[in-house]
């Protein structure tokens, strides 16, 4: 058996006996008990319980991500030792020389939350320093920084603008989703998005246009 298969083995193990408990409870022994494997072996792949949930979330993207673009579109880490660089984990999809269009990467991060529901209902409780959702800001906010360094496209806008852009709108669609997971009874996540799928995108640019217009005044 591979890493690959390994670590695929002890996820599914961890995700399916948090269909039958609490996720704060289960413990690393339930796991390699599950699996058949043993301590050693999950620590090889692991540190903790905190980085195999920030694995699953980033091997679930990966696959959602390739299934739905062209390698071209895809955005990665750079190369580590951490598998989880291995997986894409954003897109870059230019509508126009200052223009994104990624309302179709949200539909994406939707369809990763929906595919294990439960699980990620309860993943997304915890708010600590090395906690999946913690993890998430940290990712995105650099990831949007990169949307707003593309909409500039040589334009000045103070860094400080610059932050508080990428950290409002990262915070928004983050917390869109965790609590949309967290209805019961909503069934699909981005279901009232409608023609605002790519408002995210759409307001950067908004933003960035006015405020390069009353700097020129």
């Amino acid at each position: 058996m591979n890493a690959l298969s390994t670590m695929l083995l002890i996820a599914d193990a961890f995700v399916s006996l948090c269909d039958e408990m609490p996720l704060r409870k289960v413990s690393i022994s339930d796991i390699v008990q599950r699996t058949g494997k043993n301590r050693k072996t999950f620590y090889y792949h692991f540190e903790n319980k905190d980085r195999l949930i920030i694995w699953i979330f980033r091997y679930d993207m990966g696959q959602v991500l390739k299934k739905h673009f062209s390698e071209s579109v895809l955005l990665y880490e750079k190369p580590s030792e951490d598998s989880i660089s291995h997986f894409p984990y954003y897109i870059t999809q230019k509508s126009g020389v200052r223009s994104l269009d990624h309302a179709e990467f949200f539909e994406c991060f939707a369809e990763v939350l929906e595919n294990r529901r439960h699980f990620y209902r309860e993943a997304l409780i915890d708010n600590g320093p090395y906690s999946l959702r913690n993890y998430l800001y940290n990712l995105y906010v650099n990831a949007i920084k990169r949307d707003i360094d593309i909409i500039l496209s040589n334009r000045y806008l103070p860094q400080d603008n610059i932050d508080f852009l990428a950290e409002f709108y990262t915070c928004a669609f983050l917390y869109y989703f965790i609590r949309r997971c967290d209805q019961t009874n909503v069934e699909h996540l981005s279901a009232n998005a409608g023609p605002f799928a790519n408002i995210i995108h759409n307001s950067l640019e908004m933003e960035i246009k006015e405020a390069q217009l009353r700097r020129n005044l």
